[in-house]
């Protein structure tokens, strides 16, 4: 495991804190490259790894990974598992049918990151065993 995980909180407005700093950063993030930028910048300090959520634009920030193997040839991304009130939170909102769609289309990014692949693998062995 790396000594220092990049996370995705501040792509995506999660701030604990600061409600005005929430939407700072929603404001700063809202293309994804100002994403890649501060990603380039932290692979530049040295950090390889990425830590994300399932947010939906993750699958864009990893089509232009893909697209540039060279660049990010020791780049790697770690996803999360997903947080429990997301589900719940989308129950309430688009009804069971509705979730199983979302849940769905979570799962497919997940497969989709083809290079995380082996290492949700060990994950899900590991707490299913």
């Amino acid at each position: 495991m790396e000594r220092i995980l990049f996370g995705d909180n501040q792509f995506f407005a999660v701030n604990h804190i600061s409600d005005e700093k929430s939407r700072a950063q929603s404001i700063k993030f809202k293309d994804d490259a100002a994403i890649i930028k501060v990603l380039d910048d932290a692979i530049d300090c040295g950090i390889n790894t990425f830590m994300c959520t399932t947010h939906d634009r993750i699958a864009n920030i990893c089509d232009i990974v893909r697209a540039n193997p060279e660049k990010y040839k020791q780049f790697k991304i770690f996803p999360c598992m997903p947080y429990a009130h997301k589900y719940a939170n989308a129950v309430t909102e688009l009804g069971i049918a509705g979730t199983l769609k979302y849940m769905c289309q979570a799962i497919f990014l997940v497969l989709y990151l083809r290079e995380v692949w082996p290492i949700l693998q060990k994950i899900l062995n590991l707490l299913w065993s």
